[in-house]
């Protein structure tokens, strides 16, 4: 089947994340590239990349291609940070508001129903936490399998959770049927709980939906943003915890 596909004109994508952890302040910036070309996308250089609130100003400093940081800068809950980013004579502004940091209990693994394709035990790994029944609360949550990343989106809300205790099975398929994917006696995993403003949460919510041509959309379509000026991507100001444990 032959696409006519137009080449679009290429748009900024900003990822930008600020954390209540030293060194967690990183900005990258690369560009779209049109859908006939690989997916290697290489960072761009040459942007002024800079974060205010509460009256101050932080800079970014370039320390690779396309990524700025500023290790010093530390976000705080309960505080709103806006982003600036120019380049090429564009600006593109965000703001994000870290949330009050919930509690990351204990990280657990239980065995499933049935088998991975290769036999071995189906195992998924449990967060344990007590969601505050005086807010509104957003998550995600992040798996390394000995040091490797899920590529699957875990978000959770508390819609139908709030103010209890919950323990939060993070499930996806592996249908690329890689064993690296899957939990193993004696595997290191890592799980990081992070905190989210809500329009963050709509963000990778409309990621592993919208994106993936998934719900009610009849085709895959770019994730939501909080950016102005015509960039994808999001700036997210959250809190994050992480627990380690050996997979009995």
């Amino acid at each position: 089947m032959d696409l006519k596909l137009p080449d679009n004109t290429p748009k900024y994508v900003i990822e930008a994340v600020l954390t209540n952890e030293p060194g967690g302040c990183r900005v990258s910036l690369s560009q779209t590239k049109p859908f006939t070309e690989n997916n290697s996308f290489t960072g761009i250089s040459g942007a002024a990349v800079a974060i205010s609130g509460d009256g101050s100003t932080q800079t970014l400093s370039p320390t690779s291609a396309g990524v700025c940081q500023n290790s010093a800068f530390t976000g705080a809950p309960g505080k709103t940070d806006q982003l600036t980013v120019q380049v090429d004579g564009k600006t593109f502004t965000a703001s994000s508001t870290m949330p009050q940091p919930v509690g990351f209990d204990s990280l657990y693994v239980k065995r499933g129903d049935g088998h991975n394709k290769d036999g071995s035990p189906l195992l998924y790994a449990f967060t344990r936490y007590h969601d505050p029944a005086i807010s509104k609360n957003f998550y995600r949550f992040v798996q390394y399998v000995n040091n490797k990343k899920e590529e699957t989106v875990f978000i959770d809300d508390d819609e139908f959770t709030n103010g209890n205790l919950v323990n939060n099975r993070l499930s996806f398929s592996n249908d690329n049927d890689d064993p690296a994917r899957n939990l193993k006696s004696g595997d290191q995993l890592t799980v990081e709980m992070l905190c989210l403003d809500p329009v963050i949460y709509q963000y990778w919510y409309s990621l592993s939906t919208g994106a993936g041509g998934d719900g009610n959309n009849a085709a895959p379509a770019n994730p939501d943003t909080n950016l102005s000026g015509g960039a994808l991507g999001y700036f997210s100001a959250h809190t994050i915890q992480r627990k380690t444990i050996i997979v009995p």
